[in-house]
């Protein structure tokens, strides 16, 4: 015989004669307490969806089936809410064992079924993110080879349009040299003005070649510096001396202002003179005859910085041009500078030279009152004092410097938090990282902010240094904004980090949700200190 009681305390029951009339009821109070089936009321009726099952309940009630099981039934009430039954139907027995009805129980898995319901669209949608996941790396591998293959086509172009230019370039600046030395017969003075604009102009062509070849190998990540401890006043005298004679043709008066402290500095002394030689061009260029131009060095010892300023009494730039001046091949259009010639990469190349050189460039400037551009790089301690032979650029003449103080210990502060950094200044971030790791951060190092968004997807980091200047995709206030607007990240501490300091870089980051913004070069103690004072 059912144990009725039993059922009753799991599920709801009907007790049902041979003609499949219910003579009893139990559990429906809590299952169906909206319509509860009534004593005479027909099985079929209360449970359409036996119907079609009629053969297995008599087979039931013979004796030859042992039960029917009907697991998957929906159910709707009058407030639209669906519930999921499991039916059960088996033989009732009277007390002498003899089958005398049926036993129909119903159970509520409701609950259950969501759940599993749940799981199978979680393994829907998992699949299909792992189809649209295989799918995309096949576009992204297709993209990279192409990638990889126009890169191969840029540089096979590059090649030999260097090669094709500088051929003839050098027979022309050669020959150029050898008339102008008068060698083979005497030339007048309007000859000779003829042959130097000749040659003026032949080695204006061969910068523009030299800039558009490291510009592409720059980008490429295969530009490579080879600093070393260079004599900072003698970079900047030797500097000031190449674009001398350009100044005099104009009547420009030229300055120099060299701090005493900045004896050393750690650069590609190569590198480093070309950025100073653009940048002293331009202001010869772009100054009307009778101007000043300047070079100021200056030592900031306490934040272990040198700033070197390259300033001018010209046309100046207007504020809503800046940005564009440190784009690839973009020049500002006015009346003045239509008469200037320029491939528009100089600046584009002194702004990277900085960067690789872990620095900045920044730029004040107004209409009518000239500009001032400032290449900041680091300056440790140890560089600020050094016991060694330091080489004179272009000389054999050495002289000695003083002796470098016991490095301060690492602020090691950091409680095993994470870092996100977002920067494709792949030299650079690997200073900062390495850096912070010994201070006790996980850093994760994202060059995109695609790629930053998605790792922040799968891991919420403690903090975020975001560079304002990508390449690629979204800039830096994109990803600003777009952290922000997530419930997630809207209280992430960010660090706005950047080399090309302009004029309202600071403000714009602080609105777009920053916490704090700093330029590039910075202390790397300092950047320790402000993570540590935002994340504890």
């Amino acid at each position: 015989m059912i144990d009725l009681l039993s059922i009753e305390h799991h599920c709801a029951y009907l007790v049902v004669d041979r003609s499949f009339r219910i003579r009893s009821v139990g559990g429906y109070r809590q299952l169906f307490a909206d319509q509860p089936p009534q004593i005479g009321d027909s099985l079929f009726d209360v449970f359409p969806e036996l119907i079609g099952n009629e053969d297995v309940l008599h087979s039931i009630l013979a004796g030859t089936v042992s039960r029917l099981h009907l697991p998957h039934v929906n159910r709707s009430n009058d407030h639209g809410e669906v519930r999921y039954l499991r039916l059960l139907t088996l033989p009732h027995l009277d007390a002498d064992g003899r089958i005398e009805g049926l036993v129909q129980t119903v159970t509520d898995t409701t609950e259950q079924s969501v759940i599993e319901q749940a799981h199978v669209q979680q393994r829907n949608e998992l699949r299909l993110l792992k189809e649209r996941l295989s799918q995309r790396n096949v576009e992204l591998a297709r993209t990279n080879a192409e990638l990889r293959r126009a890169n191969r086509l840029k540089d096979e172009f590059l090649a030999g349009i260097s090669h094709e230019v500088r051929t003839p370039l050098s027979a022309i600046l050669g020959l150029t040299e050898l008339l102008r030395a008068q060698i083979v017969g005497s030339l007048n003075d309007e000859q000779v003005e003829m042959l130097r604009r000749i040659e003026e102009s032949g080695r204006h062509l061969l910068a523009v070649i030299n800039d558009l070849l490291d510009l592409a190998k720059i980008e490429a990540g295969r530009f490579e510096l080879e600093p070393r401890l260079i004599a900072a006043h003698q970079v900047c005298q030797a500097s000031l001396r190449m674009i001398n004679e350009l100044a005099l043709r104009k009547h420009q008066r030229m300055h120099i202002n060299l701090d005493p402290r900045v004896e050393a500095l750690h650069a590609d002394e190569r590198r480093l003179r070309q950025a100073l030689i653009n940048l002293l061009s331009n202001a010869v260029k772009f100054t009307p005859p009778g101007g000043e131009i300047g070079l100021d060095l200056e030592g900031d010892p306490e934040h272990e910085i040198v700033r070197i300023t390259v300033w001018d009494t010209g046309i100046g730039i207007a504020a809503e041009d800046m940005p564009r001046l440190f784009q690839p091949f973009s020049q500002i259009q006015n009346e003045y500078q239509r008469d200037q010639a320029g491939s528009g990469l100089g600046l584009v190349m002194v702004a990277r030279l900085a960067e690789l050189h872990g620095g900045g460039v920044s730029l004040v400037s107004e209409p009518g009152k000239g500009s001032r551009f400032t290449i900041t790089l680091p300056w440790t301690r140890e560089y600020q004092q050094w016991e060694t032979m330091l080489i004179a650029p272009d000389t054999n003449t050495a002289f000695p410097i003083r002796t470098i103080p016991d490095a301060e210990d690492l602020p090691l502060i950091g409680h095993d938090q994470h870092i996100l950094l977002v920067d494709d200044d792949t030299t650079g971030s690997a200073i900062f990282s390495d850096y912070l790791r010994r201070c006790g951060y996980r850093v994760t190092h994202a060059v995109s902010g695609e790629e930053a968004l998605a790792l922040v997807r799968h891991e919420l980091p403690d903090l975020a240094i975001i560079d304002l200047r990508l390449r690629a995709g979204m800039d830096g206030l994109d990803i600003v904004r777009r952290l922000r607007q997530h419930v997630a990240t809207s209280n992430l501490p960010i660090i706005v980090l950047t080399a090309l300091a302009m004029p309202g870089d600071r403000e714009r980051s602080l609105e777009a949700g920053a916490n704090v913004y700093l330029s590039k070069p910075v202390r790397l103690r300092s950047l320790a200190e402000e993570i540590a004072g935002l994340v504890g």
